[in-house]
Order: structure tokens, then C-alpha cells, then sequence
């Protein structure tokens, strides 16, 4: 469930999705969303998913014949296979696309079911704090004497340099997306047969502009 520090984004497909066109919804919702939290000036380090099944998936014998999981109504009171949701934690608070849509298709991976088809998808970034709160927030560490510290520290150094360089990017994506249209910069995982984020670019509260 989203908290009050909270972001979230929905979606119901135009038709029953596969396991793998889904996956492709999910990182393109996650991508998004990503870009309201940079917009924002805001980190998180959780995130939620759900996944919610078709009615299909319980008139077509050859789905339903091999589903034995728990079966659930819909909000139109339809039977449906239960709804997948899980949580996924970041080792820091970021607002990295790289970092989030790494994280979001592990959590998609742990918990939908490849046989189904899905209809709707709900993701939520909690958790949130603003970049100043989380760049002043002090960590304390247990040492022990199995760790390589000086690696770890570089490591750690290039990846916040990373994801600064990420930042800076992404803000000039907004910045341009602001001031052409939301469709001006796009990834190459948006023109895959499938992806929503075109056609809900030219969406204005789900009417088409």
C-alpha cells in the first residue's frame, strides 16, 4: 500500500499481456516514475509491485487447467487468479532508473506468474525523502575484519559518481521533455511492439490530447 511519503503510478492494459510484454510495461512504468522522483527532488529506497491477473486466464482451459493457486473477485466481482504483490529494498535511497528498473524486474521476476496473463499494474515508490535529507544523512557501519574497506570505498565512490552523472542526465531529459513533449526523448525500449509510454504520452487524465 502506498504511505503518505509515498509516489505511485497504475496502469490497465488495453488488452490481456503476456509475462514478457508485461515486463516491458513494468520497466517503462518504472522509468516514468523515476523521472517524477527526480522532477521532485526526491529518493526512495523501497518499492512496491502489483501484479493483477486477466479474467481470461480462468476461461481459457488451457490456463486455467494448469493454475493451482488461489483464486480471488475482481472489482467487478469476477473470478481471477490472486493477484501477485511483493516489496523490494534498495541498499540506499536513489533516484536512479538504472538502479530502480534493476530492482523492479528482479521483484517482477520473484513474484508473477510466467503462465498467466496480466491486466493491471500498480507500482509504488515509498520511503521518500528529498536528495538534500538523504545527502546529509549519516551511516553508521559495522566493521569487521573480512572486508577489503579501501575497495569498498572506491566502490561505493564510483557508483554515487555514477548516479550523479545519471542525475544530471536525467534532468536534461526533463528539462527537454518540458519544453518539446513528453515524447521528444524517448529509449529504445519504448518503440518495442508492446510498450504503452507513446501512446500514454499523448494522454491527457486518459483522453487522448
Amino acid at each position: 500500500k502506498p504511505t503518505s511519503n509515498s509516489i505511485s503510478s497504475g496502469q490497465v492494459l488495453p488488452e490481456p499481456y503476456t509475462y514478457e510484454q508485461t515486463e516491458l510495461i513494468v520497466k517503462e512504468m518504472a522509468d516514468l516514475l523515476t523521472l517524477d522522483l527526480v522532477a521532485k527532488r526526491l529518493v526512495t529506497d523501497q518499492i512496491v509491485l502489483t501484479i493483477n491477473y486477466d479474467i481470461d486466464n480462468l476461461n481459457n482451459p488451457h490456463i486455467r487447467d494448469n493454475y493451482i493457486g488461489e483464486i480471488t473477485l475482481d472489482y467487478y466481482g469476477r473470478r481471477v487468479p490472486k493477484p501477485s504483490h511483493g516489496t523490494i529494498r534498495i541498499d540506499h535511497q536513489t533516484s536512479s532508473s538504472k538502479i530502480i528498473i534493476n530492482k523492479i524486474t528482479e521483484l517482477y521476476h520473484k513474484i508473477t506468474n510466467q503462465n498467466l496473463l496480466v491486466r493491471r499494474i500498480n507500482i509504488a515508490f515509498n520511503n521518500l525523502v528529498n536528495e538534500e535529507q538523504a545527502n546529509n544523512k549519516v551511516v553508521y557501519e559495522q566493521y569487521d575484519i573480512f572486508t577489503d574497506y579501501n575497495k569498498l570505498t572506491k566502490e561505493k565512490e564510483k557508483q554515487k559518481e555514477d548516479e550523479k552523472k545519471e542525475h544530471e542526465l536525467q534532468s536534461v531529459i526533463l528539462n527537454i521533455k518540458n519544453k518539446y513533449g513528453k515524447n521528444s526523448i524517448l529509449k529504445g525500449m519504448n518503440y518495442i511492439q508492446g510498450g504503452r509510454t507513446i501512446e500514454r504520452n499523448q494522454q491527457i487524465g486518459g483522453h487522448r490530447e
